[in-house]
């Protein structure tokens, strides 16, 4: 009997520069989705959260092997849920050139960020079984090209949405959107699309006015509600690594920091620039070509870390020992390796793309935007994602509207859209996903 597997995740870095109010309470009204109208159970849900010690932490090594367990055991036939609320961040790419774009990450409630590469490689062993059906719910900034998908179903703002022929070779590019910022093109997908069920599904739920008042009376008036954005600024993030490590982090030497700070557990990609590091430093100075064509092998190996159910993951936050030492001791920059890797931004090379159909990616804004951790004024035990709040009342409302009628990812995610515009939320979540895809019920097959 086909199995149901789902990783929630809630970071609100609580006690630092980056902390959130909504991000636990995503976690929790997720859960209740997930069991309430999928059939899952309490044992087939994980929960990493950083408010609470009964749970699991949600650091970058636990987050990682979570994960990887959820895909490993998954079989043809399983659905898999990985829901993330917290901060997403963009690194500067390896090259330094930012008009070049930059990597898109996550952020772990210890800063061991978690790059776009990284998620991808995880998701690679998926290919090797397509009747596994992968959601991934991304409420944070940032998050929009993690998965380097190339089919882009819904983007754009929800005035001037576009309607484009799912069989059409027009290609457009999306801007991003998971229940964080920046997030609408984690997938990558190259065809953007906004348009109704094509196979006589229900249509998106509809809200009238009785309804959207009683939202109004939860959250409030747009002017009376308090707002953080899920977006942490790449000199935020600085400054949180310089905290740990005792030293001045920048754009500089914001790689060696990491690999410093969390060594094997670190980003793959953070891994294979200390490795390189490492070899220059040895006096192998010798110009490194084709850097990227080994990520693919470096990152499987990099990206099996076991949870640390108690330790704090990584190796101690220094400043005087690891192998990027010198670089934050003496606040030197990193020597230009010439690792010849794409820009921060680009497709990586066709054969470690994912799969058309391998992950579904809902988005919490695209990229100019910012996705909202909300709360009515004074009440932040009611704060929340506005993306995960929306999707929740969506598929509550429709189960309400057309019960025994699946919910599309397509009409989800444009009810999600309508209904965040009728309540003040400037945001655009978008999806990214094959075309086949889009019109499938959403999380079961």
């Amino acid at each position: 009997m086909p199995s149901k597997r789902a990783v929630l995740i809630g970071c609100n870095y609580p006690g630092t520069n980056a902390a959130l109010r909504g991000c636990i309470n995503d976690v929790w009204g997720m859960k209740a989705i997930l069991e309430e109208y999928y059939g899952f159970e309490p044992s087939d849900i994980t929960i990493l959260i950083d408010t609470d010690p009964q749970y699991l932490r949600p650091t970058g090594r636990n987050m990682k092997a979570k994960i990887n367990e959820m895909i490993a055991a998954a079989q043809d036939g399983d659905v898999c849920v990985l829901h993330f609320s917290g901060h997403g961040t963009q690194i500067p790419s390896l090259d330094g050139d930012e008009k070049d774009g930059k990597d898109e990450a996550i952020c772990p409630t210890d800063m061991n960020v978690i790059c776009d590469d990284d998620l991808r490689v995880m998701l690679k062993p998926l290919e090797a079984k397509p009747g596994v059906k992968f959601t991934f719910i991304a409420d944070c900034c940032h998050s929009g090209t993690l998965l380097d998908h190339v089919t882009v179903q819904i983007s754009g703002a929800k005035e001037r949405s576009r309607f484009v022929d799912p069989l059409s070779d027009v290609r457009s590019v999306c801007i991003h959107p998971p229940d964080c910022c920046h997030s609408g093109t984690l997938l990558d997908h190259e065809t953007v699309q906004i348009s109704g069920a094509k196979d006589g599904s229900p249509p998106p739920p509809q809200f009238d006015l009785s309804s959207l008042a009683g939202m109004f009376g939860t959250l409030g008036e747009p002017g009376g509600r308090d707002f953080r954005n899920r977006a942490l600024p790449f000199n935020d993030l600085c400054g949180m690594l310089s905290q740990m490590v005792g030293g001045q982090v920048d754009a500089s030497n914001v790689r060696s920091n990491l690999g410093s700070l969390f060594g094997a557990d670190s980003s793959a990609k953070v891994q294979q620039f200390m490795q390189v590091l490492q070899m220059f430093t040895a006096g192998n100075g010798a110009k490194v070509e084709g850097g990227g064509g080994g990520l693919l092998q470096l990152l499987c190996a990099c990206l099996m870390p076991s949870a640390d159910e108690g330790a704090p993951s990584g190796q101690p936050a220094n400043a005087t020992s690891g192998p990027g030492a010198n670089y934050v001791a003496g606040n030197l920059a990193e020597p230009d390796l010439k690792i010849n890797l794409p820009p921060a931004g680009a497709k990586p090379p066709v054969d470690q793309q994912l799969a058309a159909d391998i992950g579904i990616l809902i988005t919490g804004c695209q990229s100019h935007e910012t996705s909202a951790d909300a709360c009515p004024s004074g009440n932040p035990n009611k704060a929340h994602g506005a993306l995960s709040n929306a999707l929740q009342t969506v598929v509550r409302k429709h189960h309400q509207q057309n019960p025994g009628q699946p919910l599309t990812y397509r009409n989800l995610v444009i009810g999600i859209r309508d209904l965040l515009a009728k309540t003040g939320f400037a945001q655009n979540p978008c999806l990214e996903c094959s075309n086949t895809n889009a019109d499938s019920p959403f999380i079961v097959h």
